[in-house]
């Protein structure tokens, strides 16, 4: 039986547990054509619930088209991004669609280019003409509002860590340009990001062309009660058996993080037995943060001594004020370094203040364990 906990993005018809609200909001706003900001630390399920999102969609005839744009290093790669994952949307529903190839001829920004593969055929764009790159930016967008306009088909979009965008070198004038083109479309955007003060910003500074142009939308820790649950299930259909308690254990230590819900698990189904117990939880747990340890020390490794330390700190123990004397004591640091590793931490997404306890904290509770054992 192979395992039932999947640690990459889920596929859409896998098991998902719960996000069933945040689901529907996504389905009713695609539905009404509102943009949405969804948010949340770094591996939280973002992609694989706006994936799954979508597919729900392509089901109800919707054209979908999805973007990543981690590493976009150019106004040009961002362009061909689009244009690739737009080509691809529209050429996927051709079956389905009469007119397919007559809009397909409404994209004259870029032309799609086929290429002989190893396995096949492999796909890519190439710009039609030898125009500035933001302006072909701006034309693909265009010609995708176009496209949702005369199509009849409503249309999906969805552009993951699209705060990216801010580390260009013309980023506030493609940010103009994409909200221009946007604005008004019969189309729906969802734009995703795991840097979360970054993205936020785009959204909610006054002076940002997208400023107040789309819903927010945060995805929260999961529920304890429908992890466990999710856990019972998987965990039955797997042919293991695992007392409720096991499943809350995992649950608590994994702090409801859904990557950790996962990561966890299937660390306590490859090496527990037929019947579980919270012992194989403890050492499920070793072999996490022992195997995350390599990406743990990457991100200590782009850290200054200063923020290293207030890291340290916190992860021992969250504290309400870090400008408060016991805190300033602890890390043997001035106010002003404090406030600046603070500052830097938090645009990082390393650390963050709960909004109900108002503790500051570390986001990964593994990141914490590891710092601990430091």
């Amino acid at each position: 039986m192979p395992n039932p906990f999947l640690i990459e993005t889920l596929p859409p018809e896998s098991p998902f547990c719960d996000r069933d609200a945040e689901m529907q909001r996504l389905l009713s706003c695609a539905e009404s054509t509102t943009n949405v900001v969804l948010f949340s630390p770094r591996r939280y399920g973002k992609t694989s619930l706006a994936l799954r999102a979508q597919w729900a969609l392509a089901r109800q005839g919707y054209v979908t088209a999805y973007c990543h744009l981690f590493g976009v290093d150019s106004a040009m790669d961002a362009a061909s991004r689009m244009a690739r994952s737009i080509f691809g949307a529209v050429h996927a529903r051709e079956s389905l669609l009469d007119k397919g190839k007559r809009f397909l001829k409404v994209f004259r920004a870029f032309r799609p280019v086929f290429r002989p593969a190893p396995d096949g055929l492999s796909f890519t764009v190439e710009p039609a003409s030898s125009e500035d790159p933001i302006a072909l930016l701006e034309r693909i967008l265009g010609e995708l509002g176009d496209f949702a306009s005369e199509s009849g088909y409503p249309v999906n979009v969805v552009l993951d860590e699209f705060q990216e965008v801010t580390r260009l070198k013309d980023s506030a004038q493609i940010e103009g340009v994409m909200r221009g083109k946007i604005q008004g479309q019969k189309a729906s955007y969802f734009f995703l990001g795991s840097r979360r003060g970054i993205l936020l910003a785009m959204f909610s500074d006054r002076k940002r062309p997208f400023f107040q142009s789309a819903i927010h939308l945060e995805l929260p820790p999961l529920p304890e009660e429908a992890v466990v649950g999710f856990l019972g299930r998987q965990f039955k259909k797997g042919e293991r058996k695992c007392p409720r308690a096991v499943c809350a254990e995992i649950a608590r230590k994994s702090a409801c993080h859904p990557y950790y819900v996962q990561r966890l698990a299937r660390e306590v189904y490859d090496a527990a037995g037929r019947e579980l117990s919270e012992a194989d939880v403890d050492a499920a747990l070793e072999v996490v943060v022992d195997t995350e340890r390599y990406a743990f020390e990457a991100v200590l490794a782009r850290l200054t001594l200063p923020q290293v330390r207030v890291v340290r700190v916190l992860a021992e123990a969250p504290v309400r004020e870090m400008l408060s004397g016991g805190f300033i004591g602890t890390c043997g640091l001035p106010p002003s370094s404090i406030q600046f590793a603070r500052d830097r931490l938090k645009q990082e997404d390393l650390i963050e203040q709960e909004r109900e306890s108002s503790l500051w904290k570390v986001v990964d509770p593994v990141f914490a364990r590891w710092l601990r054992r430091l």
